[in-house]
Protein backbone atom coordinates (compact mmCIF):
# COMPACT_ATOMS: atom_id res chain seq x y z
CA UNK A 1 0.00 0.00 0.00
CA UNK A 2 2.89 2.43 -0.56
CA UNK A 3 5.75 3.70 1.20
CA UNK A 4 4.45 4.89 4.89
CA UNK A 5 3.42 8.98 5.95
CA UNK A 6 5.83 9.26 7.88
CA UNK A 7 9.59 7.60 8.43
CA UNK A 8 11.06 8.25 11.99
CA UNK A 9 14.32 7.89 12.50
CA UNK A 10 15.59 7.10 15.50
CA UNK A 11 18.65 8.91 16.79
CA UNK A 12 21.82 7.36 18.01
CA UNK A 13 23.59 9.10 21.11
CA UNK A 14 27.10 8.71 21.25
CA UNK A 15 28.96 6.80 23.87
CA UNK A 16 32.22 8.47 25.11
CA UNK A 17 35.86 7.61 23.67
CA UNK A 18 37.25 7.73 26.94
CA UNK A 19 34.61 5.82 29.62
CA UNK A 20 32.64 4.33 26.91
CA UNK A 21 29.53 4.95 29.04
CA UNK A 22 28.53 8.04 28.89
CA UNK A 23 27.28 10.45 26.64
CA UNK A 24 28.35 14.07 25.40
CA UNK A 25 26.51 17.19 26.04
CA UNK A 26 27.35 20.14 24.17
CA UNK A 27 29.79 23.08 25.96
CA UNK A 28 29.95 25.37 23.60
CA UNK A 29 29.59 25.54 19.78
CA UNK A 30 31.76 22.35 17.98
CA UNK A 31 32.68 21.44 21.36
CA UNK A 32 31.20 18.96 24.21
CA UNK A 33 31.66 16.99 27.00
CA UNK A 34 31.05 13.19 27.89
CA UNK A 35 28.26 13.89 31.27
CA UNK A 36 29.66 11.00 33.03
CA UNK A 37 33.60 11.58 33.11
CA UNK A 38 34.34 14.83 31.68
CA UNK A 39 36.22 13.90 28.46
CA UNK A 40 36.31 16.99 25.78
CA UNK A 41 35.93 16.33 22.45
CA UNK A 42 34.86 18.31 19.25
CA UNK A 43 32.17 17.59 16.88
CA UNK A 44 35.03 16.95 14.04
CA UNK A 45 35.84 13.76 16.54
CA UNK A 46 32.66 12.41 15.57
CA UNK A 47 32.72 11.15 11.57
CA UNK A 48 29.19 10.99 10.25
CA UNK A 49 28.17 9.43 6.60
CA UNK A 50 26.94 11.78 3.86
CA UNK A 51 23.34 10.63 5.32
CA UNK A 52 24.25 11.53 8.70
CA UNK A 53 23.92 14.78 11.26
CA UNK A 54 25.02 15.64 13.98
CA UNK A 55 21.92 16.55 15.95
CA UNK A 56 21.21 17.42 19.90
CA UNK A 57 18.34 15.96 21.98
CA UNK A 58 17.41 16.07 25.40
CA UNK A 59 21.01 18.01 25.67
CA UNK A 60 22.83 15.08 24.15
CA UNK A 61 24.84 14.58 21.31
CA UNK A 62 23.40 12.07 18.77
CA UNK A 63 23.67 10.90 15.45
CA UNK A 64 20.73 11.13 13.16
CA UNK A 65 19.79 9.39 10.03
CA UNK A 66 18.47 11.25 7.24
CA UNK A 67 17.42 9.68 4.16
CA UNK A 68 18.16 11.11 0.94
CA UNK A 69 15.90 13.36 -0.13
CA UNK A 70 14.56 13.90 3.50
CA UNK A 71 15.29 17.00 5.11
CA UNK A 72 15.86 17.74 8.95
CA UNK A 73 13.91 20.27 10.81
CA UNK A 74 14.16 21.37 13.92
CA UNK A 75 11.92 23.70 16.17
CA UNK A 76 13.07 25.66 18.25
CA UNK A 77 9.99 26.15 20.27
CA UNK A 78 7.60 23.81 21.37
CA UNK A 79 4.41 25.83 19.57
CA UNK A 80 5.74 24.97 16.21
CA UNK A 81 4.43 21.37 16.27
CA UNK A 82 0.96 23.02 16.81
CA UNK A 83 1.29 25.46 14.32
CA UNK A 84 2.02 23.15 11.53
CA UNK A 85 -0.54 20.93 12.72
CA UNK A 86 -2.92 24.05 12.97
CA UNK A 87 -2.34 24.31 8.91
CA UNK A 88 -3.14 20.57 8.49
CA UNK A 89 -5.79 20.49 10.08
CA UNK A 90 -7.22 23.27 8.31
CA UNK A 91 -6.27 21.78 4.66
CA UNK A 92 -7.84 18.70 5.87
CA UNK A 93 -11.13 20.11 6.82
CA UNK A 94 -11.20 22.35 3.40
CA UNK A 95 -9.99 19.22 1.21
CA UNK A 96 -13.04 17.51 1.84
CA UNK A 97 -15.16 20.63 -0.13
CA UNK A 98 -12.69 21.28 -2.48
CA UNK A 99 -9.31 19.97 -3.52
CA UNK A 100 -6.11 21.18 -1.61
CA UNK A 101 -3.66 18.49 -2.37
CA UNK A 102 -2.97 17.53 -5.95
CA UNK A 103 -2.42 13.29 -5.03
CA UNK A 104 -4.80 10.83 -3.49
CA UNK A 105 -2.23 9.56 -1.58
CA UNK A 106 -1.30 13.23 -0.03
CA UNK A 107 -4.88 13.23 2.21
CA UNK A 108 -2.80 10.27 4.21
CA UNK A 109 0.23 11.61 4.10
CA UNK A 110 -1.16 14.82 6.18
CA UNK A 111 -2.99 12.67 8.38
CA UNK A 112 0.03 10.94 9.31
CA UNK A 113 2.19 13.68 9.33
CA UNK A 114 -0.16 14.91 11.76
CA UNK A 115 0.08 12.04 13.91
CA UNK A 116 3.19 12.66 14.04
CA UNK A 117 3.62 16.18 15.00
CA UNK A 118 1.15 15.55 17.89
CA UNK A 119 3.52 12.45 18.80
CA UNK A 120 6.67 14.09 18.70
CA UNK A 121 6.23 17.84 19.44
CA UNK A 122 10.40 18.94 20.23
CA UNK A 123 11.81 17.27 16.88
CA UNK A 124 14.45 17.16 14.96
CA UNK A 125 11.67 15.84 12.36
CA UNK A 126 13.11 14.10 9.14
CA UNK A 127 10.55 15.08 6.44
CA UNK A 128 10.69 13.48 3.19
CA UNK A 129 9.80 15.71 -0.27
CA UNK A 130 6.10 14.19 -0.25
CA UNK A 131 5.84 15.68 3.57
CA UNK A 132 6.91 18.74 2.72
CA UNK A 133 4.93 18.96 -0.39
CA UNK A 134 2.12 18.21 1.63
CA UNK A 135 2.97 20.83 4.74
CA UNK A 136 3.93 23.86 2.28
CA UNK A 137 0.60 23.46 0.54
CA UNK A 138 -1.23 23.28 3.42
CA UNK A 139 0.91 26.59 4.80
CA UNK A 140 -0.05 28.35 1.66
CA UNK A 141 -3.79 27.40 2.41
CA UNK A 142 -3.54 28.45 5.95
CA UNK A 143 -1.68 32.13 4.66
CA UNK A 144 -4.85 32.79 1.61
CA UNK A 145 -7.44 31.88 4.47
CA UNK A 146 -6.15 33.37 8.23
CA UNK A 147 -3.13 35.77 6.91
CA UNK A 148 -2.68 36.89 10.28
CA UNK A 149 -1.83 33.25 11.50
CA UNK A 150 0.97 33.53 8.96
CA UNK A 151 3.10 36.30 10.78
CA UNK A 152 2.78 34.10 13.77
CA UNK A 153 6.06 32.16 13.45
CA UNK A 154 7.53 33.82 9.88
CA UNK A 155 11.04 32.45 10.66
CA UNK A 156 9.96 29.33 11.31
CA UNK A 157 7.67 29.25 8.03
CA UNK A 158 10.53 30.30 6.08
CA UNK A 159 13.05 27.36 7.21
CA UNK A 160 9.94 24.63 6.57
CA UNK A 161 9.69 26.64 3.16
CA UNK A 162 13.30 26.18 2.03
CA UNK A 163 13.26 22.72 3.38
CA UNK A 164 10.75 22.01 0.56
CA UNK A 165 13.00 24.20 -2.09
CA UNK A 166 16.28 22.08 -1.19
CA UNK A 167 13.80 18.74 -1.56
CA UNK A 168 12.74 19.59 -4.51
CA UNK A 169 15.98 20.56 -5.98
CA UNK A 170 18.87 17.99 -3.88
CA UNK A 171 22.82 18.72 -4.63
CA UNK A 172 23.93 16.53 -7.45
CA UNK A 173 26.53 14.14 -5.53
Amino acid sequence: AGAPAWRCTVPVPILCHVCGGGRYQPESPGACRCRSCGSPATESTFPVQSDERLAVLAGVLQVLTVPEGHQVITPDRRCHAPHLGASLILALRVNRARPVFRQAEDVDTAEGLLSALDADERGPWVLSPAQLRVLTSSMDLRDALLPSASRQYPDFDAEVRAAHARSRHPRAT
